[in-house]
């Protein structure tokens, strides 16, 4: 695999994503649960959407996946990146306290694989991600996203220590705030005006370790010219409001903010509105949000 992945990334950029575009199209026409997600998560967000938009939301997850041998299997980052060094990283700088962490947010919208690599040029950055099942394959994807100045935390009790120690430490780390956690580890907030299952991680790192929470997107543009940097500082730089819920109902707002600059390159057809089991009624339902999980972090 990990030649196969190194002969794709050889391909230029452009030709990785005309490809990806192709053959993201392709699986979203098959018949079956991923082309149906992908309509209905894209329609109940905008209603407005066309036939047009669902083609080049499904041409994008083609082209997300595609980028993966590319940024993984490459020593460097030779791609032109538009207001990264000179606007995403310096405000970072500028904003975090002295001495103190940064948390990275990085949705499931645009490219997050070049967002670590960039910053990694400038300071350490710990990304939390959630390891696959198989041994083997956990093995291959810590192996192959580490590199210098970047750090992979599985999403399990140890990776949750290394980020509160790269915090500690004055580092930064990054997360992705729309992945779904599992039961006792989130909280139902509204996304998109549908209640989805959403993390309270980032709530109790900031609870932690008081550090400033921002979330970027790298928007990609056409014909494989590179990215664009989008960011948002969340309240403003200071603390996300005390209770989970509507902590959590913060951070899918300003998801929601992002996605609008671009909502083709938006992952509909990931299944966002999972209910996990074990995780409540959500509170259309119960008629009101279940508790936040009070696990502490140590």
């Amino acid at each position: 695999m990990t030649f196969l992945f190194w002969l794709i990334s050889r391909l230029p950029l452009r030709v990785l994503h005309a490809i990806g575009g192709a053959l993201g199209l392709l699986v979203a026409r098959l018949p079956g649960r991923y082309g149906r997600r992908l309509t209905e998560n894209f329609r109940l967000a905008y209603p407005d959407a066309t036939d047009d938009m669902l083609a080049e939301a499904a041409r994008s997850t083609g082209r997300l996946i595609m980028e993966m041998p590319y940024f993984w299997s490459r020593k460097s980052l030779d791609v032109p990146l538009e207001r990264f060094d000179d606007y995403l990283w310096p405000y970072l700088n500028e904003i975090r306290p002295n001495g103190k962490g940064v948390i990275i947010l990085t949705p499931h919208l645009g490219c997050f694989e070049v967002l670590p690599q960039s910053h990694a040029q400038h300071h350490p950055v710990t990304c939390l991600f959630k390891p696959p099942h198989q041994p083997w394959l956990r093995d291959f994807v810590e192996r192959m996203r580490a590199r210098h100045n970047i750090s992979m935390a599985p999403a399990n009790p140890r990776g949750v220590r290394m980020l509160v120690k790269a915090l500690k430490r004055g580092q930064a780390v990054g997360i992705l705030p729309d992945q779904v956690p599992s039961a006792g580890e989130g909280t139902w907030a509204p996304f998109f005006g549908k209640p989805a299952y959403s993390m309270t991680l980032v709530h109790r790192l900031q609870q932690l370790t008081q550090s400033p929470v921002v979330m970027v997107f790298a928007e990609r543009l056409p014909r494989g010219a590179g990215y664009r940097g989008h960011l948002r500082v969340l309240c403003d730089g200071g603390m996300l409001p005390e209770d989970p819920s509507a902590g959590a109902a913060v951070i899918n707002r300003t998801i929601e903010e992002l996605i609008a600059i671009n909502p083709t390159q938006y992952l509909w057809g990931y299944n966002r509105y999972k209910h996990p089991a074990g995780a409540g009624l959500p509170p259309d339902t119960a008629g009101t949000a279940p508790a936040a999980s009070n696990d502490t972090i140590q």
